[in-house]
């Protein structure tokens, strides 16, 4: 299952970094494009594939009761990755990172944890023993989110400048040798990203879960113009086009207010740009991009201070529907793999994503697949990102070693080889 013998594409590109330090790859954007793969920690699920990826988080750990402890989901697979990772890189001359991931969806005790200096301090200490003793190469924090409520866990106006503070004394506890991430929402909230930045050796975008139906959770872009170009990010950041728009009812519903931007991108005026650029036409708008899209998360992400060198554009293995009785779709299709009568597959040519939709052309379902995933990477290539992320590994079930999981369309698309072959291969 492991290949130790890399190919020859791979070894030309990536041996040569093997004499760096963790946050010396990292800050190099032409040394090494990243594949970060989160793992999951289930029982009997299947282990990672070395030769596709660069970077591996495991997911998850958390903070024990005593908000002051690490706790790992899953030790014993926990450790059984480590020891294979550090085997592969002494075998194949590669390098291939592990960080255990820190929080996820619903993870709490945070907002407990960083405002108290000894617990704090005890965090701190926790990480880098596990760091240590699993020889694995740093931490990933995905606390959703500083200050924000919105999962059912603790929060407090505080959390924000605490956030700040822990990742200071976790970069101060790890050293300058090993990895400090940070998983980020696709709008750039809950964030004080020039004050962490200086800590931080690049960003998980997580861009998804950014609508529900009848809009895609994961569509590329909104218009079929190119808005990612110096001359638009300069105007945003002196303040031209920040104009408040209102949030997409279905997300509003779902999600609250966690989507509404700190810097906040007016479609109207995305509109007006395209058309002056393009000599006065109106510009054409996917009608299943809702509230946010990838190309303006990565925006966001710029115009809250941050280079783009250091951006890792994320990817979901999965499909999302619109929740309650007017969606049932998503159970149907998981479970029988197929559309069924009265359903049909869509491309979206602006978007560049697949989905599901039902007799009158709505969407129902959106996912991904090859097309819309390499379409991802080439972005990420095109602007110069670090790399690319995706949400998880273990979803894309069509893979031998993973035969055991619930054999629907969409696990069966090789999505993990998709990226490999247009992030690591090219």
């Amino acid at each position: 299952m492991y290949k130790f013998l890399l190919t020859a594409a791979l070894s030309l590109a990536l041996l040569s970094c093997g004499s760096n330090t963790s946050r010396d790859i990292q800050n190099s954007s032409n040394t090494l494009s990243v594949v970060v793969a989160y793992v999951s920690g289930g029982q009997n699920k299947p282990l990672p594939d070395f030769d596709k990826v660069t970077h591996i988080d495991y997911a998850f750990g958390w903070i024990d009761s005593t908000f002051a402890k690490v706790e790992i989901e899953n030790p014993e697979r926990f450790e059984h990755i480590a020891e294979l990772k550090n085997e592969y890189n002494r075998l194949s001359g590669r390098k291939v990172f592990m960080q255990l991931s820190i929080g996820g969806w619903g993870s709490g005790r945070f907002s407990e944890m960083v405002a108290d200096s000894i617990l704090r301090h005890s965090f701190v200490a926790s990480c880098k023993a596990i760091v240590k003793e699993y020889g694995i190469d740093g931490i990933d924090l995905d606390w959703e989110y500083p200050s924000s409520g919105v999962a059912g866990i603790s929060s407090a106006p505080e959390d924000v400048a605490n956030f700040t503070l822990l990742v200071k004394e976790l970069r101060e506890a790890l050293g300058e040798d090993k990895l400090l991430t940070i998983a980020t929402i696709s709008t750039a909230r809950f964030i004080d990203f020039k004050a962490v930045d200086p800590y931080i050796d690049f960003y998980n975008i997580m861009s998804y879960d950014m609508a529900v139906a009848p809009f895609h959770h994961s569509p590329l872009k909104r218009f079929e113009a190119t808005l990612l170009r110096d001359t638009f990010i300069e105007n945003l950041k002196s303040g031209d086009g920040l104009m408040d728009y209102p949030s997409d009812t279905a997300v509003a519903q779902q999600y609250g207010l966690m989507y509404k931007t700190p810097v906040v991108l007016s479609r109207e005026y995305f509109r007006q740009y395209i058309a002056k650029q393009g000599g006065g036409q109106v510009p054409e708008e996917s009608a299943i991009a809702g509230q946010c899209t990838t190309e303006e998360a990565v925006m966001m992400h710029i115009i809250a201070g941050l280079d783009v060198s250091k951006l890792v554009l994320g990817m979901p293995f999965y499909g999302k529907s619109g929740g309650g009785v007017q969606y049932p779709f998503q159970q149907q299709f998981e479970q029988k793999g197929e559309t069924g009568e009265g359903y049909s597959l869509v491309w979206d040519e602006i978007a560049q994503v697949p989905y599901v939709a039902d007799a009158s052309g709505a969407l129902v379902f959106g996912f991904e697949n090859q097309q819309s995933i390499r379409a991802k990477c080439r972005f990420a290539k095109e602007h110069k990102l670090l790399g690319v992320m995706y949400w998880e590994y273990c979803i894309d079930a069509g893979r031998p070693e993973a035969d055991t999981l619930k054999p629907n369309m969409l696990s069966r698309n090789s999505l993990i080889d998709a990226v490999a072959e247009e992030i690591l291969n090219h």
